[in-house]
């Protein structure tokens, strides 16, 4: 019998760690600067509860990816 291909599904999560680290690389971002850039939210309530939305985000992807990560090896 054939053994089937695990490319994909590695390649699937390492997009989802890609992701995961990208919401949460943002949300770090939006915190840690001062400077709007011209379509970034002035620093204040908004850009502060976008920042934590993002981090929460990446969070839960990031416990996601490991998870799939446990089920497949």
């Amino acid at each position: 019998m054939q053994q089937r291909s695990r490319i994909p599904e590695r390649l699937t999560l390492i997009i989802a760690v890609l992701a995961s680290v990208t919401y949460l690389g943002t949300g770090i971002f939006l915190i840690v600067t001062t400077e709007s850039y011209w379509i970034l939210p002035p620093p204040g309530v908004l850009r502060y509860g976008l920042a934590v939305l993002l981090i929460a985000y990446g969070a839960f992807r990031a416990f996601r990816a490991y998870q799939r990560f446990r089920e497949e090896f």
